[in-house]
């Protein structure tokens, strides 16, 4: 499966323009009309492109469809993380 394949397109807030991570990990708009019952796909347009983490890439937009937050791979390598368990009861021991 292709990163984009998994992907929810995300509505503007006044359902003028919709959001879509491309096959190719590009963010993309299209301008749509809704009225009745007819829907109109307008100019497509490419935003930017990203490196999603994973196959299944999590974005989101904001309502005036202004700003994007992508969770995408970066070039630095993992750093170890501690995860402490049962941290309450220790604390009460002591």
């Amino acid at each position: 499966m292709s990163p984009g394949a998994g992907c929810t397109p995300r509505w503007r807030g006044d359902g003028k323009e919709l959001f879509y991570l491309s096959m190719d990990n590009k963010v993309m708009s299209a301008d749509v009309k809704a009225s009745g019952s007819s829907f109109e796909v307008g100019a497509v347009h490419t935003l930017f492109e990203t490196r999603p983490y994973s196959s299944f890439a999590s974005y989101d937009v904001t309502v005036d469809g202004q700003r994007f937050v992508v969770v995408q791979q970066t070039e630095q390598s993992s750093a170890a993380i501690t995860l402490a368990v049962n941290w309450l009861a220790e604390l009460k021991r002591k």
